[in-house]
């Protein structure tokens, strides 16, 4: 297998750590990461190697990676793939993939032209539990496909991390949508979103939690549940360090012949101590021997494999801009109070 290098351009958290699980495969090299705040650029490649940027361009044009990680707020992901498309860079783009249709359909053309592959990353299709449950619905083991409930609360503490830049439902709430989509590709007919306001929307301006109703052609229905209003001590243990906190996480479907439940509430580790409960990641990016594993280390070695052997990535920029339209039609529902139809 050869070499295949790449760039990081968004060094925050989630650019962190894809740029490490990157840098941990043995046939990737990091060549450099770019950040506005370049102090953080910089720690980052102190960890994982290559030059530290300011400015995206300076990156792509002096280092010519042969795929780019970006990782930078909502708002500002179609320039840096448009610029990265245009230089011959194949993209893995943090979701949700835009703020804006108009974005999502100038990326996606524009790796068109370019002939460059465009990945959004939806961690939870490369999560084992999620994914069976995807194989027992295309084997039609729970007979036709009625209805899908998912919920995902996380702490108030990830409200505060954001400082209320975004809401729940496009900053967590799209993984969920996305796989509600992935589990039954049929086309949405209309949404409906109610948001509830507590001490997020006190803090921050940002609602609490919202309840979202996804109404498909066919009748079958979604209905998402999202939001960071547990309480701070829902993870805030200080050891062992390498125990990352999560959320209550659920995801149910029932079909005419049968029901597939997961629930991450906890995972399938927890532990009691002086600090009280911990119910720590045990999925996403957990580290074992020093190293990242889980489904973040499943979702980058797809994509280079990809790359490399020049193969359809399993979630496409069309898979995008699906779950970017439900998010926006949710948003429009609770500023409106109002269902939603589609396609908007």
């Amino acid at each position: 297998m050869k070499d295949i290098s790449f760039g990081i351009i968004g060094s925050g958290f989630m650019g962190s750590v894809l740029a490490r699980v990157g840098f941990e495969l043995p046939y990737a090299k990091c060549v450099g990461a770019a950040d506005v705040d370049v102090d953080r650029a910089k720690k980052l490649v102190a960890a994982v190697g290559g030059n530290a940027y300011q400015n995206f361009n300076d990156l792509l044009d002096r280092e010519h990676p042969d795929a780019v990680i970006i990782a930078t707020p909502e708002p500002n992901h179609c320039e840096p793939v448009v610029a990265a498309a245009e230089h011959g860079c194949q993209v893995f783009l943090e979701k949700p993939m835009a703020t804006s249709l108009t974005d999502a359909d100038m990326m996606i053309q524009v790796c068109k032209d370019e002939q460059v592959k465009l990945m959004i990353g939806y961690i939870l299709r490369f999560e084992v539990s999620y994914s069976m449950i995807k194989t027992a619905i295309e084997d039609r083991t729970i007979g036709k496909f009625l209805s899908a409930y998912a919920r995902r609360i996380a702490s108030i503490s990830e409200a505060r991390r954001l400082s209320g830049r975004v809401s729940p439902i496009s900053y967590i709430g799209v993984h969920d949508i996305d796989q509600m989509l992935w589990y039954h590709p049929v086309p949405v007919k209309s949404v409906y979103a109610r948001a509830l306001r507590g001490r997020v929307w006190e803090e921050m301006g940002t609602y609490d939690s919202a309840w979202i109703m996804i109404e498909f052609e066919d009748g079958a229905l979604g209905v998402h549940e999202v939001g960071w209003c547990l309480p701070e001590e829902w993870a805030k243990w200080q050891s062992p360090s390498s125990w990352g906190g999560f959320g209550d996480v659920r995801m149910n479907v029932v079909g005419t012949d049968g029901i597939l439940n997961l629930d991450f509430t906890p995972m399938d580790l927890y532990a009691c101590d002086h600090e009280g409960w911990k119910m720590p990641d045990t999925r996403h990016w957990p580290s074992m021997n020093g190293r990242l594993v889980g489904a973040a280390k499943l979702e980058v070695e797809h994509f280079f494999n990809c790359v490399i052997e020049d193969k359809k990535p399993i979630v496409t920029g069309e898979d995008g801009r699906q779950s970017l339209e439900i998010m926006l039609a949710a948003e429009k529902s609770i500023a409106e109070d109002k269902k939603i139809s589609l396609p908007l």
